[in-house]
């Protein structure tokens, strides 16, 4: 693996999890069956249904607000950001408390790259879950990713940081794949060679020893020689036979001052000056 650009990355594209619309026995018979429609993507069946339970008399303010932030939804899927964003700010002005409207906002800032607008709503939102039957929070780990997407594409890579390190306190190894990539990035934005070191310490299982030293190398080219001989030294404990990794250590270790054991390497045989 290489060090992309930021583009590629994940956060970079990251978006809030699809809303299931989930069944529950204490959803309200007024937006049971939209939820029915939404569920399986029947976009034009919840509108119909929606506008119809809407121009009710009988509706709960609850339920308002339940109908209004699925219809935004479903709006928002069909590509009508407008219509989208106005109903969903109906629905939070009749039950603030929610998530469900707010990831609708949320979805639309996104796609229209106002990360900034994003950042500033998720830190308004300190809202606990399950405060409505119909309601779908995200999880804890799910708002930090996406606080730390927010960050990522506005460069606040201290921030990215700190979000990712909330979501996963157990560090770099509980990360998925795809955002230990992505800390290894950051780790060059943010010149920090030993988060380098242990994302990539992590990577390594995913690559051949080729792949490894194009990964490894990365490091080197950053100046940091030191983690990066640590991790030639491991992958190359693993394929002794493997000249490409000899050499490497060999190298790394002169520039380190590790004579003796440049040495002791060298003895193991010719090497080909060549990369």
């Amino acid at each position: 693996m290489q060090l992309h650009h930021l583009d590629r990355s994940f956060l970079a594209t990251y978006r809030p999890a699809r809303i299931r619309f989930r069944d529950s026995e204490e959803l309200s018979p007024a937006v049971r069956s939209v939820w029915e429609a939404l569920r399986t993507q029947e976009n034009r069946r919840a509108l119909r249904r929606g506008y119809e339970r809407l121009r009710g008399v009988d509706l709960t303010l609850n339920d308002r607000a339940a109908l209004l932030a699925a219809m935004a939804t479903a709006e928002w899927d069909n590509g009508v950001s407008t219509t989208a964003r106005r109903m969903a700010l109906e629905s939070i002005a009749l039950y603030e408390t929610q998530w469900l409207a707010h990831r609708v906002l949320l979805s639309i800032d996104l796609s229209e790259r106002r990360y900034e607008a994003a950042r500033e709503l998720l830190e308004r939102l300190e809202l606990d879950a399950g405060t409505a039957a119909w309601d779908e929070p995200l999880s804890r780990t799910e708002q930090h990713i996406l606080r730390a997407a927010c960050a990522w594409m506005t460069n606040a890579w201290d921030e990215t940081a700190l979000h990712l390190n909330e979501a996963y306190p157990e560090g770099v190894r509980s990360m998925p794949l795809v955002l230990q990539e992505d800390w290894f990035r950051l780790a060059f934005y943010r010149n920090r060679p030993l988060d380098a070191a242990d994302a990539a310490g992590e990577l390594l299982g995913e690559h051949a020893p080729e792949k490894a030293d194009i990964l490894i190398q990365t490091l080197v080219r950053q100046g940091w020689h030191r983690e990066a001989l640590a991790l030639y030294r491991r992958i190359y404990e693993a394929d002794p036979s493997n000249e490409l990794l000899r050499r490497r250590v060999v190298g790394l270790c002169i520039r380190e001052g590790n004579v003796q054991e440049a040495r002791r390497l060298m003895e193991l045989g010719a090497l080909r000056l060549a990369v």
